[in-house]
């Protein structure tokens, strides 16, 4: 892309400026036969084939983390939003290699959470763990800074874990980049992440957190509407995830395995509800919006059906 020296523009209605703008960015101005590979390329895609599936075959066909997007995972403070992309990351690595900078979690909590996703147990033996040790090598990369970091530290992690081949990339969680606090420079940060997405032909997950409800507390379950930010987010996000625990359900199960009574809503959450809703609440490049329901099994991992059998990554 084109470049002008940088100056400040209050008046975009300046017959020169104009004149100025329209010379420079002229070799942007193009015709289809600059691009025709790349139209023939997409117009052959099967937007439902096509980018890495998330671990539940079920859904394969309706939603995928595809190259040169970015996936946004927002959800109520504590709704195993990391958890769940966590495991979807761990399936990736099947299929790409895949990058994880999270400023919340140590990298030795993060790797833990994946050797157990992987084995669908919450105490995998030493010697699978030695196992997962060679599975994960050139597979899975982690950036290793915790707590805050600039927007250009980020951005420059992105890149290196790019470089190292990873095909999905997943930042967790966007407050601790520094942009939060300023409507502008979110926008423009998000925009260099839809820049970086397409530039690398990656796709970039970010974890993001909605506002505290008004009412309802955590069985409250947020819609795009009450993502964090002032719309650029949901606007530019090609994919939005809303993830909801039920909470209700986690305790009522509790309250079962223990024998105290339950109320009449307890024993409905236990014989009807999921454990987890992970929301489709926008997909670009497919026509697939709606809920996922997911039962959370041994290893922190989530299957698709109550009586399922449990999710592992063979191979280990």
């Amino acid at each position: 892309m084109n470049t002008i020296p940088q100056r400040e523009v209050e008046d975009f209605t300046d017959k020169d400026l104009q004149s100025i703008y329209s010379q420079v960015e002229d070799l942007d101005v193009v015709g289809i036969d600059s691009f025709s590979e790349e139209f023939l390329e997409h117009l052959e895609a099967n937007p439902t084939q096509s980018g890495v599936p998330l671990p539940w075959a079920e859904v394969s066909d309706l939603v995928r983390l595809r190259p040169s997007e970015i996936s946004v995972w927002a959800g109520i403070n504590g709704h195993q939003k990391s958890t769940v992309l966590s495991q979807c990351l761990t399936y990736a690595a099947q299929h790409v290699k895949v990058g994880l900078a999270s400023f919340e979690m140590p990298l030795i909590d993060t790797s833990k959470l994946m050797c157990q996703q992987s084995a669908a147990s919450d105490n995998p033996p030493r010697e699978y763990g030695e196992r997962f040790i060679r599975w994960a090598k050139d597979r899975v990369y982690w950036y290793r800074v915790l707590g805050g970091v600039k927007p250009l530290q980020c951005l420059g992690a992105i890149s290196a874990m790019a470089k190292r081949g990873c095909k999905v990339v997943a930042i967790d969680n966007l407050q601790f980049t520094g942009v939060t606090d300023d409507t502008e420079r979110e926008r423009l940060f998000f925009n260099q992440l839809v820049g970086l997405a397409e530039a690398l032909k990656i796709h970039i997950c970010v974890v993001h957190h909605v506002r505290k409800p008004e009412r309802g507390g955590d069985e409250y379950i947020p819609t795009r509407f009450d993502v964090r930010g002032g719309g650029t987010i949901t606007d530019q996000a090609h994919l939005l995830f809303i993830v909801w625990h039920n909470k209700l359900r986690k305790s009522a199960l509790q309250k079962q395995e223990y024998r105290a009574q339950l109320t009449a809503r307890e024993t409905e959450e236990i014989e009807n509800g999921s454990d987890l809703k992970l929301i489709v609440a926008k997909q670009r490049s497919a026509e697939f919006e709606g809920t996922i329901n997911l039962y959370q099994t041994a290893g922190r991992s989530f299957k698709k059906s109550k009586n399922g059998a449990k999710l592992f990554i063979e191979g280990i």
